[in-house]
């Protein structure tokens, strides 16, 4: 499913603004890409994957050989979140890894089923799943999931509803922006003109 704006999600040679670069060959490329779907039963899914490829043959002690362009790393993840903001189920998918045995670590990602995606989700990332209990590269794509889950919440409040759909989930307050970015920063004009409000 194609929806307006997502491809400038694939484009990966245009929309850059920064500086022209010094002559370079490519050597890697890593792309994390979220996808947040509204349901029917008001949940939220988010989808995401965690991609990185070399543009270059080479050969693995564990793979054997790797053509240009093959998966390092291919890593699947589906959250479905409810309207409190917890994880309700999770999916998860390893099609591409550097080691033989790496899937086998899908089943501890079920220990976030309950879990909230808000204030505090990363360190609970972390206690639940770190070193050898999880892995680097699906906590970094859940870390991703968990701003995006927020970015998915607001979305969702703006995004046309069908009849009978459930009311959105507004998530946003006003001191839990407050001092967390330059912009929200407590004596900028984004927060006078919030605070005004």
């Amino acid at each position: 499913m194609t929806v307006p704006g997502e491809a400038m999600h694939a484009d990966l040679e245009g929309g850059w603004c920064l500086p022209a670069a010094a002559p370079r060959e490519a050597v890697h490329t890593r792309s994390v890409v979220c996808r947040s779907f509204r349901r029917d039963d008001g949940m939220l899914d988010i989808d995401a994957r965690f991609i990185d490829t070399r543009p270059f043959a080479y050969d693995s002690e564990f793979r054997g050989h790797c053509p240009p362009g093959s998966a390092l790393h291919h890593m699947q993840m589906r959250l479905t979140v409810d309207r409190e903001r917890r994880i309700h189920a999770l999916a998860s998918a390893m099609p591409g890894t550097p080691y033989s045995g790496c899937a086998e670590i899908n089943p501890n990602f079920q220990r976030l089923v309950g879990l909230p995606v808000g204030r505090g989700f990363r360190k609970a990332l972390r206690d639940t799943l770190g070193g050898t209990a999880g892995c680097t590269h699906m906590l970094a794509l859940l870390e991703a999931m968990g701003a995006a889950a927020v970015q998915a919440f607001a979305s969702n409040a703006h995004a046309p509803r069908r009849a009978g759909q459930a009311e959105p989930v507004r998530i946003w307050r006003l001191d839990a922006l407050l001092d967390t970015c330059w912009s929200y920063r407590s004596d900028g004009p984004v927060m006078q003109r919030l605070k005004s409000r």
